[in-house]
């Protein structure tokens, strides 16, 4: 996403070892302006104890990659990111920084939800179940990216608010689908294409039954 367009919120959700982490660091590597609440310290870029000091990196540099590891710092990374702009902001592991279980979210997360766009801040949000961060966390996507999942209440949430009847439960390790408010597609990470060329050249695009919502 080029930042002339219009920010994302992408939530990429799955159970451990199924290729979220994957997808999530390949994606990356496009982009050039990056802060992460890397709690599983997981990701690349230069790790920061102190956010003053991170700060006072963001303003010398045009591009940056930086991240601290502590889920008390994550208030202030959000402001950081909103006053930054044009720029990422990952989570990691989402539902110990967002948990449903929490009754506010920070004032300066809401804001990068729901004012983000004027700033050009996306958000790239990772968790094993959807149905375990707040709820607010996750009601502004742009793009979710599933890889499999079988707990009821996660298939029912990704079923629910994109409105197609896609069941993450029937995908191998390394398959995904990519939903957007229009269309659901079926991928195959690209690292899991190399050696398997008759893989390699499969691209679904299944066409489920879009759900009719009652009036």
């Amino acid at each position: 996403m080029s930042y002339e367009q219009e920010r994302e919120i992408i939530h990429v959700t799955g159970k451990t070892g199924m290729g979220k982490t994957r997808w999530s660091r390949a994606f990356l590597k496009s982009q050039s302006r990056v802060i992460v609440m890397d709690t599983m310290l997981e990701h690349d870029g230069i790790l920061f104890e102190d956010l003053g000091d991170m700060i006072d990196h963001l303003m010398r540099y045009p591009t940056f990659r930086v991240r601290t590891e502590f889920i008390d710092d994550f208030p202030m990374l959000c402001s950081i990111a909103f006053a930054t702009g044009r720029c990422w902001l990952i989570v990691e592991e989402t539902q110990r920084v967002l948990p449903a279980s929490r009754k506010e979210l920070p004032a300066s997360f809401l804001d990068l939800i729901y004012r983000g766009r004027h700033k050009r801040v996306s958000l790239l949000m990772i968790s094993q179940r959807p149905s375990t961060i707040h709820i607010a966390a996750r009601s502004q996507w742009t793009r979710i990216i599933t890889f499999n999942q079988t707990e009821p209440a996660d298939i029912d949430w990704i079923q629910d608010t994109s409105g197609f009847k896609v069941d993450p439960a029937t995908l191998a390790p390394s398959w995904y689908f990519e939903i957007t408010p229009t269309v659901v597609e079926k991928k195959l990470l690209d690292d899991a294409r190399k050696g398997h060329e008759t893989i390699a050249a499969r691209s679904e695009t299944p066409q489920p039954e879009r759900e009719e919502k009652e009036e």
